[in-house]
């Protein structure tokens, strides 16, 4: 086997999960995996403890080779016992195990991070809805996504394929630019 083989073999690649026990999963999978994702919020309810919420419910990110993850998903099926069984996002077209691309990773990161917060885009017209623009600069730089009305706001929602979708904080209308379709 020549080393571009090896390599494409042991390259690590991002795969989102679904699983019934959320929590349980990332304990479980993150000495198994390179890294896990599992964004999550804690919510005040007055008089009660604070809780801890996933951002999406039953829904985990992991890192680690395909081969791997293809692995750990069929043990978790089998031996439900021993492992938390999850499920693999699959393309519908043809049913093989969807890829997250890092961009997609980085940018749930930086949504689900504690200092955000989501605000609206303001005062420019030339956005229309469902139409296609990208982030030209700061943090969000090089996201691509759609123009929304959320409760009767404007936003910038980026989907991330099959999987979710985000909604972008204060997008600056100045550091937008449409794409075309």
């Amino acid at each position: 086997m020549n080393e571009t083989a090896i390599e494409v073999n042991s390259k690590t690649e991002w795969f989102a999960i679904k699983t019934r026990q959320d929590f349980r999963a990332e304990e479980e999978l993150s000495p198994l995996c390179e890294e896990v994702l599992f964004p999550k919020e804690i919510i005040s309810v007055s008089g009660k403890r604070n809780r801890v919420k996933a951002v999406i419910p039953r829904v985990l990110f992991i890192r680690t080779q395909r081969k791997e993850a293809l692995e750990l998903e069929k043990r978790g099926r089998e031996h439900p016992e021993l492992s938390v069984p999850f499920w693999i996002y699959r393309y519908p077209k043809d049913d093989s195990i969807q890829v997250i691309p890092q961009s997609s990773i980085n940018l749930l990161r930086l949504l689900t991070a504690d200092d955000t917060t989501r605000c609206e885009i303001f005062s420019k017209s030339d956005f229309s809805v469902n139409q296609r623009v990208r982030v030209t600069g700061g943090y969000f730089e090089g996201c691509e996504g759609y123009v929304q009305r959320v409760r009767k706001n404007k936003h910038v929602i980026v989907r991330i394929e099959g999987v979710c979708m985000v909604m972008l904080p204060f997008i600056h209308p100045d550091l937008l630019e449409p794409v075309a379709d």
